[in-house]
């Protein structure tokens, strides 16, 4: 469902923008400014491994960093191609579980990293917006981005308040899924151990507002390689907004929605379809090829794992 609501999605604009115009912008990108893009996308992916170290280290899971690097890109590689980012995120949980900890423990820390990360996203979108929600008109988004903020805020609480648990449980045996109540719970005592580190989740938080402030430069790099003339502050306004909306599980990995929310978007500080389209589509281009730093990490440490699942079979 989610291929083809991005089928139909890119279809429908390619109806709607001037192919020429398209072809031009694309034709005329700057490739030393699309490698200093890539080059900003991959420090906020080194900021971003830094703050899921963070908490892995606060579950008492010890990995070297640079491993940590290659877990977050192969989660990366994996998002391109499995829904709502599930195929990354179980990646990471697999990967980081293999260091002596249980995979509830590794999940916990893979839960809190997006959820960090949701906080920082949603409260850097109000913050950047508020300025101009009477000037662009977007009262009625703006109050969708108080209701995001406050549903990511609720997830946060709801991880720390001690009567949630018995609640899902409740609810999970009435829907004939009581079986999971025992991994729920395990989960529930790892997420438990974060309560108490409330100085690391706001450093934490801190850390994700670099990532995301980092990303929107990303977006103006990939403009001025594009040939671009749209001021740095209205990316501050829309960039967040737009991150908020793409993280919406209704397409495969945003695919047709950052497009067409691009050119709504940027169409009302007068930028042109063509123009929205090419700023929004290059930007996906470039996150995908520094994504494929995780797709080489995968492939070059499976010999060395088969080798060890041999050894294992021969000696149980």
């Amino acid at each position: 469902v989610k291929m083809a609501i991005s089928l139909g999605l890119i279809s429908f604009l390619f109806t709607r923008i001037p192919l020429d115009e398209l072809r031009a912008t694309l034709r005329g990108a700057d490739l030393r400014w699309i490698a200093a893009a890539a080059a900003l996308l991959f420090g906020s992916n080194v900021v971003g491994t830094w703050q899921w170290n963070g908490l892995l280290r606060g579950a008492g899971i010890r990995i070297p960093f640079w491993k940590v690097l290659s877990y977050y890109h192969v989660g990366l590689f994996f998002n391109n191609f499995l829904p709502a980012n599930v195929g990354g995120d179980l990646a990471r949980v697999l990967d980081a579980s293999r260091y002596g900890a249980s995979r509830a423990t590794a999940f916990s820390t893979v839960l809190m990293d997006r959820l960090i990360g949701t906080v920082a996203l949603a409260g850097l979108a109000l913050l950047t917006t508020l300025p101009a929600v009477d000037q662009l008109h977007l009262t009625v988004v703006y109050l969708a981005l108080v209701a995001f903020f406050l549903v990511s805020v609720g997830m946060v609480w709801a991880v720390f308040h001690p009567a949630v648990l018995p609640a899902l449980e409740r609810l999970l045996a009435r829907v004939g899924l009581g079986a999971l109540s025992p991994a729920m719970e395990d989960l529930a005592a790892r997420l438990h151990g974060f309560r108490d580190q409330r100085g690391l989740f706001l450093r934490l938080l801190a850390v994700a507002l670099v990532v995301q402030v980092s990303r929107i430069f990303v977006h103006v790099l990939v403009a001025r390689a594009l040939g671009l003339d749209i001021a740095v502050t209205y990316f501050f306004l829309l960039v967040p907004m737009l991150a908020v909306v793409v993280s919406l599980p209704v397409s495969l990995n945003g695919i047709g929605v950052r497009e067409g929310a691009g050119i709504v978007l940027f169409g009302l500080v007068g930028v042109g379809r063509a123009a929205a389209f090419s700023l929004q589509f290059t930007t996906y281009l470039v996150a995908v090829a520094v994504s494929l730093l995780g797709g080489v990490g995968f492939l070059a440490r499976q010999p060395r794992r088969r080798a060890l699942a041999r050894r294992d079979r021969r000696n149980p």
